[in-house]
């Protein structure tokens, strides 16, 4: 597994590499500086400046220049001065000195292919004294490639480096994966410096990559019928909003339901009649397009329940979301509106429930939670582990990237593209999940269905444009989603994140 740290448990991981297992720190030390030369290296470059300060992130920086120099590539450094100089970064700047290389007084005119940000690492902490801020600016306004040692200088205060590529060591950290700090690390490049597992001293978050989500692909025996594929009802589609169910209904027989129905106002069964041709339509009692009652089902018949999509916020809408909680005792997913009217009724007392999956985007989980967005955003992964720990329902919080809180643990998939920032994309999510959970364990379920949504989404701007994306085409490229999840690489985690060892 892929493991996701704090920078404090990464502090941890080296202490207990140094003290516990031996590894000596100037070995750690050589091992990342390696493998950042390695990195630079490929970028061709004839010239590098390092902009460091004097901690190990400026050592780990200065050992990447004797690397480079030894490779014939002009190397150059300039020194931030700091209150605390450690003895790393004392003896590589004593070797690059006997190499004749020498730190620079004061910022260079020249122009450098390569700049390596060595000024902080991930034990840094706000706020930015001002004495950095002109070597942030020297490298921000530089036409150079910014390549940044463990994490972009600065990260997260308000002024910080903004690399083309990070590379970082041993496991990716939280600040790689949240937003706002992760697009300004540009291609992040996790390596392998000799840290073992066992020294990480938290396993709960969990990056996932294609080889995690490969085995969770379902495999269809020669003699299965549709019953045995999972029986799902959706239930949405009020007043205005009926796209929302149908997109949910297409995309969960498109992942491979056996058998879909879908709850709608009575009202709606002309309209959606031309469009679900493959679902099994269920016109329920209402009023002026909204649901009144769903009693009259054998809800019990199904595997899986979803409600929310295209539901709108009303009291009857309450009542009949009660009704299925107390009596369905299968897996049911909340989404959208679902999830609006237990906010606006006070009622996550209903989501205590190991059987209970919600799927909100950052606004619905705020009105949940209390959080404000900025601060879900910026600590995405920890607050849903936390929800999911109150609550005891597992939680996949929609965003940037997706967080899946579920068996005491945090899940995180990077796949996905902006272009799914439009209207449809989290019915169709609910839509995949409504399949899995019909058909196979919760934790599997949720894994494989948002990794697959977002191959799916990534899909799909690949063959239009980020602007042109459809909502209807992802839904049919979640075939190519399965075929591409089959035939890629194990080690491939996401088009920005790459992971050297597994």
């Amino acid at each position: 597994m892929i493991y996701i740290l704090t920078p404090e448990e990464m502090a941890l991981a080296d202490k207990c590499t140094i003290e516990r297992i031996g590894i000596p720190s100037l070995v750690l030390m050589e091992n990342a500086a390696k493998a950042v030369a390695d990195f630079v290296l490929s970028l061709k470059p004839q010239s590098v400046l390092a902009v460091v300060s004097t901690g190990n992130n400026g050592a780990d920086a200065l050992a990447c220049l004797r690397w480079l120099a030894q490779r014939s590539v002009k190397c150059d450094f300039v020194v931030a001065k700091s209150s605390r100089t450690t003895e790393e970064f004392m003896v590589q700047q004593s070797i690059l000195e006997n190499l004749n290389i020498k730190a620079l007084d004061g910022f260079p005119k020249e122009k450098y292919d390569v700049i390596i940000d060595g000024l902080f690492g991930t034990g840094f902490r706000p706020p930015l004294k001002e004495e950095f801020v002109p070597y942030i600016d020297f490298i921000n306004s530089s036409s150079s490639t910014v390549v940044s040692v463990d994490i972009p200088s600065g990260i997260p205060s308000d002024k910080f480096v903004k690399a083309n590529y990070t590379i970082t060591f041993a496991y990716p950290k939280t600040y790689h994966l949240l937003y706002p700090y992760s697009k300004y690390a540009g291609d992040i490049y996790v390596k392998d410096i000799s840290i073992p597992d066992v020294c990480v001293p938290n396993i709960s978050r969990v990056l996932l990559s294609i080889k995690d989500i490969k085995s969770l692909l379902p495999k269809r025996e020669l003699d299965t019928n549709k019953g045995n594929e999972g029986k799902v009802l959706l239930i949405g589609g009020n007043g205005p909003y009926i796209g929302a169910v149908s997109m949910s209904a297409k995309a969960a027989t498109m992942a491979g339901a056996g058998l879909v129905y879908v709850g709608i106002p009575k009202e709606h069964m002309t309209s959606v009649s031309n469009y679900l041709i493959e679902q099994i339509k269920i016109p329920l009692p209402s009023k002026d397009y909204y649901i009144e009652s769903i009693e009259d089902i054998d809800i019990g018949q199904f595997d899986t329940i979803a409600v929310g999509m295209g539901f709108g916020i009303y009291e009857k809408g309450f009542k009949i979301l009660k009704y299925i909680l107390d009596h369905f005792n299968k897996h049911v997913l909340l989404d959208a509106d679902a999830l609006n009217i237990i906010s606006k009724y006070k009622a996550l007392e209903l989501l205590k429930n190991e059987n209970i999956v919600i799927t909100p985007h950052i606004g619905e989980f705020s009105r949940l939670s209390g959080i404000v967005k900025e601060d879900i955003i910026r600590n995405q992964i920890d607050l849903s582990y936390e929800f999911h720990k109150q609550y005891g329902c597992s939680l996949v919080l929609k965003g940037a990237i997706t967080t899946i809180a579920t068996e005491n643990k945090v899940y995180v998939s990077a796949r996905g593209t902006p272009a799914m920032a439009k209207g449809g994309t989290g019915d169709v999510l609910s839509g995949i999940l409504s399949a899995f959970l019909s058909k196979m364990s919760l934790p599997k379920a949720l894994k494989l269905g948002v990794f697959l949504h977002g191959v799916a989404g990534e899909i799909t701007a690949n063959k239009s444009h980020v602007e042109a994306f459809s909502t209807i085409d992802m839904i049919a490229n979640i075939k190519e989603a399965f075929k591409y999840i089959e035939k890629a690489k194990d080690s491939e985690v996401s088009s920005r994140l790459h992971i050297e060892s597994m």
